[in-house]
């Protein structure tokens, strides 16, 4: 069937990749709690995997003012969503388990964070 809805395989190791054609990056964090720093004294970066964004979305569930009539089955889904992802490299979503995290990232981050996590969950579909 054309319209037929199909479940979706994603590889959450990747890295997000910006409008610019570059991995998102954030400082890497010592033990300490501070950025490491390099031979040369810059921080040291590393590529912002899926997962990441994927599971602080997922953790912010029933936390924001747009959550205050959450039904507790969003709650539920959150999390197994989150355990998901964070134990499996390759994870398949339903398409209603697509859409809900496209919508927690969605409310969750920035455009150029979104825009990175749409082009790993649809690719093809965004440019």
């Amino acid at each position: 069937m054309a319209n037929e809805k199909v479940s979706t395989d994603v590889d959450v190791t990747q890295p997000l990749i910006g409008f610019d054609g570059k991995a998102i990056a954030d400082p890497k964090i010592g033990a300490d709690g501070q950025p490491m720093l390099g031979e040369d004294g810059t921080p040291i970066v590393e590529p912002v995997p899926f997962r990441m964004i994927a599971c602080v979305a997922l953790d912010q569930v029933g936390k924001l003012a747009a959550d205050r009539e959450l039904d507790p089955k969003d709650k539920m889904l959150a999390y197994r969503l989150a355990h998901r992802i964070s134990i499996n490299d390759k994870v398949t979503f339903s398409p209603e388990e697509l859409t809900f995290l496209e919508k927690r990232i969605g409310i969750a981050f920035a455009m150029n964070v979104v825009g990175a996590a749409g082009m790993i969950l649809n690719p093809g579909q965004m440019v």
